[in-house]
């Protein structure tokens, strides 16, 4: 699945920082874009030897397990700056007129009444814990040498972020951010020196025409992570299910998403849980009719 969307996505990062260069609109998200690729190949290149030296060691069976959801970030990252080169049929203004019928209302518009400092800082918080959020049970179960649960809850989050990607690409959207910039009444000004600044400072790297708004991301892993936490770690479902709750409301009072983007994203969920099982244990039955033993907690091992 890394391969698949890697090769594509390498190709339109490249092109994508070739533009730039000649419409001299070079920032600093694309050489960005083609550091992360380097990391990607020196990773895959020391994969590659560490399986061919040294396949018993742990550090090989650790980068061999932890590669795959580093990799899925990074077609993550670089597609912001590609969907346009692929797809430029957006269908934001679709989302937003959904929205209105849905809710009779825009509901980044209507939370606009609840804007203040504090609570954008707090918002800002929330919205970052996705970025430990999402990995958090995997990270649990495989320091705890749980391999088949790491393997499983891994697979589910990797085959959800994929389906995304592939819904940006067909149905690119740009976040209510840009689309409806020009109705809001009022910045979400927090503090400089909290999370606002660093949100800030994160957002700059993403061009402005980022088409990855719909599904929402966001809501789709974090329930892939919190169904899997329910089924081999309960206890980090009850601790977690309320930043999750939160992040999907920052979603929404930081303008990222609309509202149905979190209602495909958490439609997606189940989707990506149904498939993952699946696809491991056709993968996995390739490997061995091939004679390739699979990484550890694959199934039938």
């Amino acid at each position: 699945m890394a391969l698949a969307f890697l090769l594509p996505t390498t190709w339109l990062t490249v092109a994508a920082n070739i533009y730039a260069r000649e419409a001299g609109v070079l920032g600093a998200r694309h050489p960005g874009g083609l550091l992360r690729l380097a990391v990607a190949v020196v990773l895959g290149a020391g994969l590659a030897l560490a399986l061919r030296f040294r396949p018993e060691a742990g550090f090989t069976r650790g980068l061999r397990d932890v590669l795959p959801f580093l990799l899925s970030i990074l077609v993550y990252t670089n597609l912001h700056d590609t969907i346009g080169f692929v797809n430029p049929h957006d269908v934001h203004h679709e989302l937003v007129a959904l929205d209105k019928a849905l809710f009779g209302v825009e509901p980044t518009l209507w939370a606009e009444r609840f804007i203040t400092p504090e609570r954008t800082e707090w918002m800002q918080f929330f919205y970052a814990n996705f970025f430990w959020l999402a990995p958090s049970a995997s990270l649990i179960l495989l320091v705890r040498g749980r391999f088949a649960a790491f393997r499983a809850t891994t697979l589910a989050v990797m085959t959800c972020f994929y389906l995304g990607y592939l819904l940006y690409v067909l149905l690119p959207a740009a976040p209510p951010r840009l689309v409806l910039a020009p109705e809001y009444t009022k910045n979400l000004y927090g503090y400089p020196q909290f999370f606002s600044k660093l949100n800030a400072e994160a957002f700059s790297l993403l061009p402005v025409d980022s088409r990855a708004a719909f599904p929402s991301l966001h809501t789709a892993v974090s329930v892939v992570m919190l169904a899997s936490a329910w089924r081999f770690l309960r206890a980090w479902f009850y601790l977690t299910l309320p930043l999750c709750a939160l992040l999907w409301v920052s979603t929404i009072y930081l303008r990222h998403h609309y509202a149905v983007d979190l209602v495909a994203g958490a439609a997606l969920a189940p989707l990506a849980l149904l498939l993952a099982p699946r696809i491991d244990a056709w993968w996995s039955g390739q490997q061995r009719v091939l004679g390739i033993e699979p990484a550890r907690g694959a199934p039938g091992g």
